[in-house]
């Protein structure tokens, strides 16, 4: 989300309004620009994508993603 966006609009009571934000997959990216890309959801996957990470030739991209709601 587009925060300070957001924020300005909340803040003069107007409902939020095209500021949510989707992030593209960044793995499937990689592989469309002839890269490896290797996506992690959960912790326990991180150990062995990193393993792959460092054994691959080439470029690689690793995708961690992150729990939007941990502060």
């Amino acid at each position: 989300m587009l925060g300070k966006i957001s924020k300005e609009q909340l803040a003069g009571d107007y409902p939020v309004w095209q500021t949510s934000l989707r992030n593209p997959d960044w793995a499937a990216y990689a592989e469309l620009c002839g890269a490896t890309g290797i996506r992690v959801t959960s912790r326990d996957q991180l150990d062995d994508a990193m393993t792959l990470m460092f054994s691959t030739d080439g470029p690689v991209l690793l995708c961690v993603e992150q729990d939007a709601e941990l502060l």
